[in-house]
């Protein structure tokens, strides 16, 4: 086991993955709208489970 542990190890450290994109006033709109559309459907799935159990024991 500990030998697959040591094969795997040095593929990790090179892939650091993409960098951040740079903070410019464009990108943090993109950001701040994200956030937003994942809010509203956070929202949405939190509120419709239970408007839809309220309306089944209404």
């Amino acid at each position: 086991m500990q030998k697959e542990l040591d094969e795997e190890e040095p593929n990790q450290e090179d892939d650091w993955g993409n960098p951040p994109s740079p903070d410019t006033p464009e990108n943090r709109k993109k950001a701040l709208r994200a956030q937003i559309i994942l809010g509203i459907f956070g929202l949405v799935g939190v509120l419709l489970p239970g408007f839809l159990y309220w309306l089944k024991f209404k």
